[in-house]
């Protein structure tokens, strides 16, 4: 395998740190493109890695450096917008990447590797998931002869310093011993941050992986009930979850985007409103990838404590519960 050079637009993010450690470790170059240098701190310090600021509006700066790079990797994302209208999701998900696609063919870059989300479509009950379905429905149009444009669509991903796991952790943590919570029924696939990491190297290194699309997912099943219920178990702050109707899950939502941080929000709930599932295969699998339950991960990272925490994490990371 030969060595590359890799642009990451989102690299300062949570999955561009780990995809950015994964190239570095394979031997390739990397360079990351960010609105601050100051974002990327954490990745200053890898061997060949260099840090780019990038204004995400100017086509110019895109074509400019993008010169002479192997492949391009787009992890541009956000959970929410300001306001709820779909206009924030749009410039994130949709005009980024279409910009990243056409300074690919100005640069003559042959590889576009696009972050999506499993049930990305653009008839989707949320803002955020048609953003990301119109994006993939535009860059597949866009792959041809000189663009090969390859998508992975992941569930939800947990990590250490992830969006998911650390903020339920930390709203569970106030908790009074109850937690109510909208749409505890919905179903969700986690996935390991590092196994996604995994199958974007693959994706960029086996030939026949360009221009497919990957449905990604872990190895279980789960409510976003259970879910929380084990994670108030790893913390050591086990609690009743109490699912919501359709009504007081509307109320949630409408109350907690207005908190700072915007822990919950009614675009979110309406992407709930869909099971976050593998439909047919698992690309990990496709790519030859085992997938990572999340008892072996997360009691690593939000199972620190007192005793009782890490007596449950060395319990769950053996598989006891």
């Amino acid at each position: 395998m030969s060595r590359m050079t890799i642009g990451i637009l989102g690299g300062s993010g949570f999955v561009g740190g780990v995809l950015a450690n994964r190239l570095v470790a394979g031997g390739h170059r990397v360079r990351i493109f960010t609105r601050a240098r100051s974002h990327a701190r954490e990745v200053w310090l890898l061997p060949d890695t260099e840090v780019i600021e990038l204004d995400p509006r100017e086509q110019e700066q895109y074509n400019h450096g993008f010169a002479g790079l192997d492949a391009v990797v787009n992890l541009v994302g956000i959970l929410n917008e300001r306001g709820d209208d779909g206009t924030g999701f749009r410039q994130a998900h949709v005009d980024i990447p279409l910009r990243a696609a056409k300074a690919c063919k100005t640069a003559d870059v042959p590889h576009l590797l696009h972050m999506s989300a499993l049930n990305a479509d653009s008839f989707a009950p949320s803002y955020y998931l048609r953003s990301k379905g119109e994006a993939e429905k535009l860059l597949l149009a866009e792959s041809g002869k000189r663009l090969t444009v390859t998508i992975l669509r992941p569930s939800v991903m947990f990590g250490p310093h992830d969006d998911f796991t650390n903020r339920f952790a930390a709203l569970l943590r106030l908790a009074p011993g109850v937690f109510p919570l909208a749409r505890a029924d919905a179903r969700l696939q986690p996935v390991f941050v590092g196994d996604v990491a995994e199958a974007m190297l693959r994706c960029l290194t086996r030939r026949e992986a360009a221009g497919q699309r990957y449905d990604l997912g872990g190895p279980e099943v789960m409510t976003l009930g259970e879910i929380v219920s084990y994670l108030g178990r790893v913390i050591g702050r086990p609690v009743r979850v109490i699912g919501l109707n359709g009504f007081l899950s509307s109320l949630q939502a409408n109350i907690l985007e207005h908190v700072p941080g915007k822990p919950f929000s009614r675009d979110n709930l309406r992407s709930l409103s869909e099971d976050s599932v593998c439909p047919q295969a698992n690309g990990l699998d496709q790519l030859g990838i085992e997938p990572t339950p999340m008892r072996v991960v997360v009691p690593r990272y939000l199972g620190g404590g007192d005793l009782r925490h890490r007596y449950y994490a060395h319990r769950t990371s053996a598989g006891r519960d």
